[in-house]
C-alpha cells in the first residue's frame, strides 16, 4: 500500500474491507520446504500471472461498461454484483503490483445498489435468505461451506444483524467443524438504502474467485449509533496498517523492508475473519510462527464506554518473562493454543496484535501498569495511540538491515513479524 495512493488506494481498501482474500489467478505454486511428512507451498505472483489478471480484468471491464444500473433486469442483479466484486478484487491486485497501475472502470456502484433495493422483491428476513441460498447451493452440489458474517458497507464491521444472518446461514448449510474442509466461502456486505436493507452475498471458490452472488432486499433494521463509533475513531484502519513491508521474491522492492520478515499467523477457534461473540461465549486464541522464536500479544478494547490496551500475560509456568512465549523448533509451522477467553459486555470491537521475533523481544515490550479491577497489565486508554507506540518500539529496536559501516548494508540479526485479529462483541 506504500506504493499506491488516491483512487487506487481507495479501491484496494474497498476490495479487502473486512480482511477479504484476493483472488488467485494462474499463480505459481512452489514448494517452500518440508519437515517430516509436512510440505509447505507458496503461491507466487509472477509476470505471467499478472498478465492473466489483466486478461480477466479486461473481460470483466468490457461487460461492466455495457451495464446501465438504471435499466438492469431484476434477474441480472446477481450477475452484475458478482462481476463487479470479482473485478474490484482483480483490480486491487493489479493496482498493488502492476506498474503502471491499470485504468479502471468508473461504474456507479451506489446507483446499482439503489436500483437493486428499489426493484427487487423483498424477503421476510434472515431465515428466508438462508433457505433460498441453501436451495441454490444444493442445486450446485456445493458443500461443505465456510460462512463469513457479512459486514456493513460503510464500516466493514460485523454487527448484530451480520451475526443473525450468519447464524441462519450456518444452520441452513450445516456449517461447523466441516468448515475446515470447505472448498467454498460465502461472505458479503449490506447497506441501508432508501428505507430498505440491501444484502449482497458472494460465493468464492477455492482460489477466492467470485463464483456467483446472491442479492436480497430486507426490511430496514435500525442499528444503535454506538455501533458506528469505533470505526470513526480510525481504530480498524490503524490496526490493519501493518508493521513490516514484504520484499517481493526475485526482485528489489521499491520500498525496502524494515527487517527480515517473520511470518506469524493468528486465529480464533472460529477462524480469523468476520468474527463475532456474545457475552459469556468462550473461544481459544491460536498463534503460528514460521520458525523458532518468540511472540507477545497486545490486546485492544474499543467500545463505546470502555477503551484501553493491555499486554497479555501469556508466559508459561517457570518462564523468565510473563508476557513472552517461546516457540521451539518442533513447534514451528504448527498452531499453538495461547489460551481460552470468555467474552464480556459491553458491545463493541476488540482486537489482538501478535508480535513475533526470532530473538528475545524484552526491549520491545511496552510499559504497563496493573489494573487491579480488571487484573490486566494496561498500556493506555487510547487503543490507536497504543497500536502506534507498540509498533514504534519494535521499529526502534530492530537492527538496521540497510545501513552499515561505509554505507554498506549489514544483515539484520533479528527477524520480526506482526499479525492482527479483530472481532466484534455483540449485545
Amino acid at each position: 500500500m506504500d506504493g499506491v495512493s488516491g483512487k487506487t488506494a481507495a479501491s484496494v481498501r474497498q476490495a479487502i474491507a473486512g480482511s477479504r482474500e484476493l483472488p488467485l489467478i494462474e499463480v505459481e505454486l512452489a514448494s517452500a520446504g518440508a519437515r517430516g511428512r509436512e510440505v509447505r507451498y507458496e503461491a507466487r505472483l509472477t509476470e505471467a500471472s499478472l498478465a492473466a489478471y489483466q486478461r480477466v480484468a479486461r473481460r470483466l471491464a468490457e461487460r461492466l461498461r455495457r451495464l446501465d444500473p438504471t435499466k438492469i433486469a431484476t434477474n441480472e442483479f446477481a450477475h452484475a454484483f458478482a462481476r463487479l466484486d470479482q473485478y474490484r478484487r482483480v483490480s486491487a491486485v493489479l493496482g498493488l503490483f502492476s506498474r503502471p497501475p491499470q485504468a479502471g472502470v468508473e461504474l456507479d456502484e451506489a446507483a446499482l445498489q439503489s436500483s437493486a433495493a428499489k426493484n427487487l422483491a423483498p424477503v421476510t428476513g434472515a431465515e428466508d435468505v438462508a433457505r433460498l441460498v441453501k436451495r441454490e447451493l444444493d442445486r450446485a452440489n456445493i458443500a461443505p461451506l465456510r460462512v463469513i458474517a457479512p459486514v456493513r458497507v460503510d464500516t466493514a464491521e460485523v454487527t448484530a444483524l451480520s451475526a443473525a444472518i450468519a447464524d441462519e446461514l450456518r444452520t441452513a448449510v450445516g456449517a461447523g467443524r466441516r468448515e475446515e474442509t470447505a472448498t467454498h466461502t460465502l461472505d458479503g456486505r449490506y447497506a441501508q438504502i432508501d428505507g430498505r436493507l440491501l444484502l449482497m452475498l458472494f460465493l468464492l471458490d477455492a482460489s477466492f474467485n467470485t463464483q456467483r452472488a446472491f442479492v436480497f432486499v430486507l426490511p430496514s433494521v435500525p442499528e444503535p449509533r454506538s455501533r458506528e463509533l469505533p470505526a470513526s475513531s480510525g481504530f480498524p484502519e490503524t490496526l490493519n496498517r501493518g508493521l513490516v513491508r514484504v520484499e517481493s521474491l526475485g526482485a528489489a522492492s521499491a520500498v525496502p523492508p524494515v527487517a527480515n520478515v517473520m511470518d506469524v499467523n493468528v486465529r480464533m477457534g472460529r477462524g480469523n475473519r468476520g468474527l463475532y461473540y456474545r457475552p459469556g461465549e468462550r473461544d481459544t486464541l491460536h498463534v503460528k510462527l514460521d520458525r523458532p522464536g518468540y511472540y507477545y500479544i497486545v490486546g485492544h478494547v474499543q467500545k463505546d464506554t470502555t477503551r484501553f490496551s493491555y499486554l497479555m500475560e501469556i508466559g508459561e509456568a517457570g518462564a523468565a518473562d510473563r508476557f513472552v512465549r517461546r516457540v521451539a523448533t518442533d513447534q514451528a509451522h504448527r498452531w499453538q493454543a495461547v489460551g481460552e477467553f470468555t467474552v464480556e459486555a459491553p458491545a463493541g470491537l476488540e482486537a489482538v496484535q501478535v508480535f513475533a521475533t526470532s530473538g528475545p523481544p524484552q526491549r520491545m515490550l511496552p510499559a504497563t501498569r496493573l489494573d487491579p479491577v480488571r487484573n490486566l497489565h494496561v498500556i493506555g486508554a487510547d487503543p490507536v495511540a497504543a497500536i502506534k507506540r507498540t509498533r514504534g518500539l519494535v521499529l526502534v529496536n530492530v537492527p538496521d538491515s540497510h545501513q552499515g559501516p561505509g554505507g554498506k548494508a549489514k544483515p539484520a540479526s533479528l527477524a520480526v513479524g506482526e499479525a492482527v485479529l479483530q472481532f466484534s462483541t455483540l449485545p
